[in-house]
C-alpha cells in the first residue's frame, strides 16, 4: 500500500482528539479494567479447555512472572532506590498497588515485627470474580503469586504463611498472610 492510500495520517489526529475526552485518571481506570477483563477471560478459557487445576497452575506461573517484570519496570520508571529494608518494601508494595489498580483490593498492612508484615485483604477482585464465575471453591490465589514475583524481582528472600494455594476467602477463612522478609540476606 502506498502512502497516498494510507488513511492513518487522517485517522490518527481524529482518534487522538477523541481520546483526549478522557482524563489521565479515566484512561488509567479504563486500561486497568480492560486488562482485568482480559485476565479473567484468559483464566476461564484455560479452565474451560484444560481444567481448573491447569488454569490455576498457569495463572500462578504467569502472575509471578508478570509481578517480577512489573516490579522492575516500575522501580526503573520511578527511579526508586534499592529496596533494602522492610519499610522500603512496604512502600514499594504500596506504590505497585497504587500504580496497578488501587481499587482492585481493599486491604490493610501492618508490621508484626522487624522482619514481618501482615497483609489482610478485606475485598479482592480475583475472589469476587471467582465467585461470579462459580469457580471460587477451586480457585487458587493469583494475587499473592504476583506479590512473590515482586519480591523475587527485588531480590528479597521471603517466607509467606500460609503458602500459596487455594483462595482463603473461598475456603471461608480470612484472607490474611504473614510475609517475613530477610533484608539482611541482601547484604
Amino acid at each position: 500500500m502506498d502512502n497516498q492510500n494510507d488513511l492513518r495520517s487522517w485517522l490518527k489526529p481524529k482518534a487522538n482528539e477523541i481520546l483526549q475526552r478522557l482524563t489521565a485518571t479515566e484512561r488509567e481506570t479504563l486500561l486497568i479494567k480492560c486488562w482485568m477483563s482480559h485476565d479473567a477471560r484468559w483464566f476461564m478459557a484455560v479452565a474451560n479447555e484444560y481444567g481448573i487445576q491447569v488454569a490455576n497452575r498457569l495463572n500462578q506461573i504467569a502472575a509471578h512472572a508478570v509481578g517480577a517484570v512489573e516490579a522492575q519496570r516500575i522501580v526503573r520508571a520511578l527511579q526508586l532506590p534499592p529496596i533494602a529494608t522492610l519499610d522500603d518494601y512496604i512502600l514499594a508494595q504500596e506504590i505497585f498497588i497504587q500504580w496497578l489498580g488501587p481499587d482492585l483490593l481493599d486491604y490493610q498492612v501492618s508490621k508484626v515485627d522487624a522482619t514481618t508484615i501482615r497483609l489482610h485483604v478485606r475485598r479482592c477482585f480475583a475472589y469476587d470474580n471467582a465467585v461470579r464465575a462459580k469457580i471460587a471453591d477451586d480457585y487458587e490465589c493469583g494475587i499473592f503469586a504476583r506479590v512473590t514475583g515482586w519480591l523475587d524481582a527485588l531480590s528479597l528472600p521471603y517466607t509467606l504463611l500460609p503458602a500459596l494455594g487455594k483462595c482463603l476467602k473461598a475456603q471461608g477463612h480470612e484472607c490474611a498472610c504473614a510475609m517475613t522478609i530477610n533484608t539482611q540476606a541482601k547484604e
